[in-house]
């Protein structure tokens, strides 16, 4: 049978760099959706230029920070 390693712990950082990178990741996933907005709204969309699955990339990553800190934040 496989051993399993044990689970990685997230680094120890102090909790406003926490706040600060889940912050960053809130609001990069809320400007790549307003920049696909405009697009839209210029009408200069085309299917290379859907940037749906980089703001589900960022709004995973800002859950992932809150979850690997317990949900604190």
């Amino acid at each position: 049978m496989i051993e399993m390693p044990p689970p990685p712990e997230p680094p120890e950082l102090e909790p406003d760099k926490i706040r600060a990178l889940i912050d960053y990741a809130d609001k990069q996933a809320a400007y790549v959706e307003a920049e696909m907005k405009l697009m839209r709204e210029l009408g200069r969309t085309t299917p290379d230029e859907d940037l749906s699955e980089l703001v589900a990339g960022w709004k995973f990553t800002a859950q992932g920070l809150r979850d690997s800190y317990d949900g604190q934040f």
